[in-house]
């Protein structure tokens, strides 16, 4: 229930807003300031209505102790006609309000009720903000590396203005996050990051994805397409893979950063637009641009900025601190499993990661998966036992269902297809079991 003080050295207003506030509020009234503080500095309150000229500390002083020990309570001053001028300054220096006697007993509820609403809707406001910045700090690249930590260091200079970036380095090594980083770091942050994987789109969809099209345009194209271009001006695009593009989308590309407007495909219009561009590839522009595979103006539009983000083998002091943060991440696979083991942590400080950050987050949550302890042992690591992603490509590294699948065959077999003890082991209950099993055939045999 909300806490009201009422601080007045007149009894009867003590009365009256104790009698009035008493059916929907847990009041305590006290004839002057210093009780009141003492009162207020042992169990704190939401609301106080204080008199500003009482013996022994009058309401200025009180109000000033108060916002001192909580910044958060709310103050009305209690007022008469010889005393508003006081009240305004009261006001001022941090009152949220004056009441003013003769109490009217409507006016002192909804004055109270309006200053209750705005304060939730400020704390909700604070709670949706602090939520918004643990969000956005999700997106900033983890790091202990001198190397990445200058990077990111240029990567911050750079996001102040609207420079295009070109992010170089190999496949997994985090470059969308340091796109999404600048996107964060630059005034464009309110705005929408728009991520586009430019070389899963073929030549024609590409054209459309990223500047639209109108109706008619080619055959399927049965109503006007806003393209990505428009979807993210006034934020940030993010061009990823951009040296698979071929030359006459480099060219319609070129264009737009030039004269900041696109035409969508099938329309002669030009349409202004204010996007900030990032690109990224995992190859080598300048002796592409040199071998006559991409454009060298646009080599040159794209890396005003040019940040090249190391493999993960370059930094071995992020591996601890990567592995720590996915084990954190994927908590919800098996909340049982808090740690790794130290020997677990050596054979991944000693693995060179050819996949690169998104390697280690894989070996990470297939480990989560088929660890039966409460800690990530080498066994469940898979590196060096003839399953580690080095001995296959990237693409067909273990998927998480097949190995879900293999941890459960073990389980059940340790149990003597005991279903219910292995949902226990499991951390499942036994619905759930039988519906991966009917998912994965396990026992149909």
């Amino acid at each position: 229930m909300t806490r009201v003080l009422v601080v007045d050295d007149d009894p009867l207003a003590c009365k009256i807003l104790t009698r009035m506030l008493g059916p929907d509020y847990q009041v305590h009234s006290f004839s002057n300031g210093a009780d009141a503080l003492e009162h207020f500095s042992r169990h704190g309150a939401d609301i106080v209505l204080t008199d500003l000229k009482m013996p022994r500390m009058g309401g200025q002083e009180l109000l000033e102790q108060l916002i001192r020990l909580d910044p958060q309570v709310i103050v009305f001053v209690i007022t008469g006609h010889s005393s508003l001028e006081s009240a305004v300054t009261a006001v001022k220096q941090g009152a949220y309000d004056f009441i003013a006697k003769p109490f009217d007993p409507d006016d002192v509820l909804l004055r109270i009720n309006r200053a209750l609403k705005e304060r939730r809707l400020e704390d909700e406001v604070a709670l949706y903000r602090s939520e918004q910045e643990r969000q956005r700090s999700r997106h900033i690249p983890l790091t202990g590396n001198p190397q990445m930590q200058q990077l990111l260091d240029l990567a911050r200079r750079a996001a102040r203005t609207d420079s295009t970036v070109l992010i170089q380095g190999e496949t997994g090594v985090g470059k969308e996050l340091v796109a999404r980083a600048i996107h964060l770091w630059s005034p464009r942050r309110e705005q929408p990051f728009v991520p586009v994987n430019c070389g899963a789109l073929s030549e024609g969809v590409l054209e459309s994805e990223l500047f639209g099209h109108e109706k008619g345009a080619f055959t399927g194209a049965h109503a006007r397409r806003i393209g990505y271009f428009e979807l993210a001006s006034r934020g940030t695009l993010f061009l990823d893979e951009i040296g698979t593009t071929n030359n006459a989308f480099q060219v319609r590309l070129l264009r737009v950063l030039q004269e900041r407007v696109v035409q969508r495909v099938g329309g002669g219009m030009s349409i202004p637009v204010d996007s900030r561009i990032i690109a990224a590839t995992n190859r080598d522009l300048e002796e592409e641009a040199r071998q006559g595979r991409f454009r060298t103006d646009l080599y040159y539009r794209l890396g005003v900025v040019t940040l090249r983000v190391p493999p993960l083998r370059e930094r071995p002091e992020d591996i601890r601190l990567l592995a720590e943060h996915f084990l954190a991440g994927h908590g919800a696979i098996n909340p049982r499993i808090t740690t790794i083991t130290p020997a677990g942590m050596r054979l991944l400080e000693q693995y060179d990661y050819p996949g690169n950050v998104r390697e280690l987050e894989n070996i990470i949550e297939r480990a989560m998966i088929l660890e039966t302890g409460t800690e990530l042992t080498p066994e469940s690591l898979l590196i060096g036992c003839g399953n580690e992603p080095s001995s296959v490509d990237e693409g067909e590294s273990l998927r998480i269902d097949e190995a879900e699948q293999e941890h459960i065959l073990r389980v059940l077999k340790s149990c003597n297809g005991r279903k219910l003890e292995a949902a226990r082991l499991l951390g499942i209950n036994k619905t759930t079991l039988w519906r991966k099993m009917k998912r994965y055939g396990i026992g149909e045999e």
